[in-house]
């Protein structure tokens, strides 16, 4: 029997607080969808292209130069250290240490001419296309922002219903984030992966995996006994007895067993739908079953490379092969330090180090790992791949052999379900400092997998005052990437 404090108390609802725990779904209720927040939606207008969408977040800021907009022609202290390779684009060379993505580049759509006004983390720009009500300011502990800001576009797109993910036969969450929520293991709620204004319902669910400072993003950072991606909400707290600790052997094996009693109470009709799609998440196979890699086969872990975010990556596939129509992975910061590989892209020293050590290597693996495994399990075209990043690098090296931040340009990629696979749009000037052809906004890139999702451009939320606001904003597909 699971028991809080070892044993069960009546709340004010008339459940045991056991009832309570588990019909709450142990606070993953709110993330499961609900009612549309919809006050008007031309999807009938777009076609539904994409089935699933996978989000890789680069929490930092990547660089132009290291990346996918190398200028080899620059002067050494624009350029770096770096060779320009070919690609199987002809006329379109990317960095010496993206060797397995040089190769596959006629399977993505490359956008090499995002530019922002912002250069600050927290800003949310590229992931909302708005700015942050708190301005940008990183918060420890709690951010008072989030609630009132603008969505996260994974959960916009969770609020419209689209896409529907493929067919589950269980409940299943709709919008999950992986490996932590950003900025969990330095203790910060940085602005951007929440609901905002459309409210917690819509929030991601986020597992948890890992303790501040480690280097869990490096090369062999993870190992194959030890990484279990868990909700957050679903691990054993501390307000748990020890005497009923020592004596479960599973908190699935007591929610298991509890279920099958709550199902039959009558005070579980006191609770609304989305609770009980949190219990029956809970208990789902099919969901356990997605978050465990030890059912994967090892070579295919392997090819994905054994980091955290690879392994992410992975998941993330299991996830949409199993039925979550949204997932998000993040490379993210575990610890505020003088050590770089803590620091995720943020790379203002030792900027080279990083990128050659783990940064390049760890994402080149693990986007062509996902991109192969996408196209051999059929489910590359009707799966959208966005990759974001916040921001650019300087164009100058600094004295610390690090690059800064930088808006001026900077590049995001897609790939799969409605994209016209090997597009390369805009472009910057001869040194990477600044868009040179078609400038694309943030929130562009954001009207791009909405209307891949077949979420219209007349789409209307509404805010926390019940006013109706553009879901697109000044926003506009990118056309150039888009297949017919």
């Amino acid at each position: 029997m699971f028991r809080l404090l070892g044993n069960p108390k009546p709340v004010c609802s008339g459940l045991t607080r056991r009832e309570l725990l588990v019909a709450s779904g142990v606070g993953l209720g709110q993330a499961l969808a609900g009612t549309p927040t919809l006050a008007g939606d031309s999807r009938v207008e777009t076609p539904v292209r994409a089935k699933s969408v996978i989000c890789l977040f680069l929490f930092g800021g990547w660089s132009q130069y290291e990346t996918f907009d190398p200028k080899p022609d620059a002067p050494a202290e624009i350029r770096g250290p770096y060779q320009a390779i070919p690609s199987s684009l002809p006329g379109f060379p990317v960095c010496e240490h993206l060797p397995q993505m040089a190769q596959r580049m006629d399977r993505v759509a490359l956008v090499r001419s995002v530019t922002s006004e912002d250069a600050n983390h927290n800003t949310s720009l590229v992931l909302t296309g708005r700015h942050a009500t708190n301005g940008g300011t990183a918060t420890k502990g709690f951010n008072p922002g989030i609630p009132f800001d603008w969505p996260f576009f994974m959960s916009a797109l969770q609020s419209t219903g689209s896409p529907a993910g493929r067919p589950g036969g269980e409940t299943l969450p709709n919008n999950l984030c992986l490996p932590n929520r950003l900025g969990l293991l330095e203790g910060y709620w940085r602005t951007g992966p929440y609901a905002g204004f459309l409210g917690p319902r819509f929030d991601p669910i986020c597992t948890q995996f890992g303790k501040n400072g480690e280097p869990l993003f490096q090369p062999g950072g993870v190992r194959a006994d030890s990484l279990s991606f868990t909700p957050a909400g679903a691990a054993l707290g501390p307000q748990m007895s020890l005497d009923q600790l020592s004596r479960r052997t599973s908190l699935l094996e007591q929610l298991d067993a509890a279920r099958g009693d709550l199902l039959r109470s009558k005070a579980i009709d006191k609770y609304t739908r989305s609770q009980q799609q949190s219990l029956d998440l809970l208990t789902s196979e099919r969901f356990r079953a997605a978050l465990d890699l030890s059912r994967e086969d090892p070579a295919t872990r392997d090819r994905y490379g054994w980091n955290l975010f690879g392994q992410s990556v992975l998941t993330a596939r299991r996830l949409v092969e199993a039925g979550v129509p949204l997932t998000t992975a993040i490379w993210d910061c575990t610890k505020e330090s003088q050590d770089i590989s803590l620091l995720s892209w943020d790379t203002h020293w030792d900027h080279f180090k990083a990128c050659e050590g783990w940064l390049l290597p760890g994402f080149d693996r693990a986007l062509a790992a996902l991109l192969d495994d996408l196209k051999d399990r059929g489910l590359f075209e009707e799966t959208l791949v966005v990759v974001l990043s916040e921001m650019g690098r300087t164009p100058r090296i600094n004295s610390r052999a690090g690059r800064d931040h930088w808006v001026g340009t900077y590049p995001s990629l897609f790939a799969g379900a409605g994209i016209q696979p090997g597009t390369v749009y805009g472009r910057s000037d001869a040194t990477g400092s600044y868009v040179a052809e078609n400038p694309v906004k943030p929130i562009d890139l954001l009207a791009t997998a909405y209307h891949l999702c077949g979420v219209g451009a007349e789409t209307t939320i509404l805010d926390h005052l019940n006013r109706p606001l553009s879901l697109y904003g000044d926003g506009t597909p990118i056309s150039g990437i888009l297949g017919h």
